[in-house]
């Protein structure tokens, strides 16, 4: 099962007055979401402020912007996806998300099954009885 895991993206905010993202923040976010083995399953965006007093009058500067993205790791598990086909990882993220479990595929052909039955008679011909 993949483990949900949490991550913490800190940005700095200018003083201009505009919430322009610099281009380094939004190329790690983006690789961080583009990464195949980790599936997103929520955000939360929060401010970090601090008052200033300026003559006489309380100022409430906006310092920091937190995105807290909390996501799925496949790293770990047997769904790792490095290496995957495109279709390969859309499927399993559209999975994941759903929250459906994969089935295994059934690799086995009639002539792999009747093979199967004829070694396990073939075993069970030669095992010796126990006779007491």
């Amino acid at each position: 099962m993949p483990t949900t895991k949490h991550k913490i993206f800190k940005i700095k905010v200018s003083d201009d007055g505009k919430f322009t993202i610099s281009k380094t923040v939004e190329k790690t976010i983006n690789e961080f979401l583009s990464e195949p083995n980790n599936i997103y399953v929520n955000h939360s965006v929060t401010t970090l402020s601090e008052d200033i007093e300026e003559y006489d009058n309380i100022k409430t500067i906006c310092k920091y912007v937190l995105i807290s993205i909390i996501y799925k790791d496949l790293d770990s598990t047997s769904l790792n996806l490095k290496g995957a086909s495109k279709k390969m990882k859309e499927t399993v993220q559209r999975e994941i998300e759903s929250e459906d479990a994969i089935q295994e595929p059934d690799i086995l052909t009639e002539l792999d099954k009747e093979i199967k039955e004829i070694e396990s008679k073939i075993e069970k011909e030669n095992t010796p009885a126990n006779n007491v």
